[in-house]
């Protein structure tokens, strides 16, 4: 077994884009001392790997640095935040974000720095969040080009890793994706297989699991018939969208 999780903020507002932050610590420790390991993206995209987990962020959240660094320090683990770069210092209201879309403030350039000192990893997931399949191949190269440059004139480590905004994405997007990143991440809600291909691996939103008490529930059989049911959900809402 080995999954990555998605988070994108950790707060108990209960919005659709919330993980509870006690939840948060008690996840981590209960991963922590059921000896399944937290490892990088790099790490668990080797066909070795086994009984692992990779924790991920999107967007950027001011919360992240203030409820999940200080669990994840503690504990001594990686994480993998997925940056929208255009919108460091500000909130999520980028161009494309669905008028219902809760507000979050993202996090300044001061505290991705000390997110970045603690043992998180930045990676990229465009300039401004766009709908990918919306942009020509020129746009697209912008938008990962210009995030790129940006992560890494801040923190000296150009990106090796991506994220489609809101896991939409086509062939071509792919195509470019995965020539320029080693991995790339969708939202289909699913345990990582030897079946993947490094530009669209499946990932678990933590959103969907977070009722299910312990960590181990997160892969139970119901848990597993559960995930199949809101991704097929999921994939015929991006089909129509």
């Amino acid at each position: 077994m080995k999954a990555i999780l998605t988070f994108h903020s950790i707060d108990d507002s209960g919005s659709v884009l919330s993980f509870p932050v006690r939840k948060f610590a008690q996840l981590i420790t209960e991963v922590v001392e059921s000896k399944t390991r937290i490892c990088t993206l790099d790490q668990i995209v080797r066909p070795e790997t086994d009984n692992a987990i990779a924790i991920t962020f999107d967007d950027g959240m001011e919360s992240v640095f203030k409820n999940a660094l200080p669990v994840l320090k503690a504990a001594g683990v990686p994480a993998h935040l997925y940056l929208t770069t255009a919108c460091v210092g500000g909130n999520n209201r980028w161009p494309t974000q669905p008028s219902a879309a809760p507000e979050f403030e993202m996090m300044s350039q001061a505290q991705l720095e000390h997110c970045v000192e603690g043992g998180m990893l930045i990676e990229n997931h465009t300039a401004t969040h766009p709908d990918m399949r919306a942009l020509s191949p020129g746009e697209v190269r912008d938008e990962c080009l210009q995030a790129d440059r940006w992560i890494d004139a801040a923190f000296g480590r150009k990106p090796k890793h991506f994220a489609y905004p809101y896991g939409y994405y086509n062939a071509e997007v792919a195509a470019f994706v995965g020539s320029h990143y080693e991995t790339a991440v969708t939202t289909k809600l699913k345990m990582l297989s030897s079946q993947d291909s490094m530009a669209e691996l499946p990932r678990l939103d933590t959103y969907y699991l977070q009722k299910r008490g312990s960590y181990r529930s997160f892969f139970s059989f119901q848990a597993n018939t559960y995930l199949k049911l809101r991704n097929g959900l999921r994939i015929i809402r991006q089909m129509v969208s």
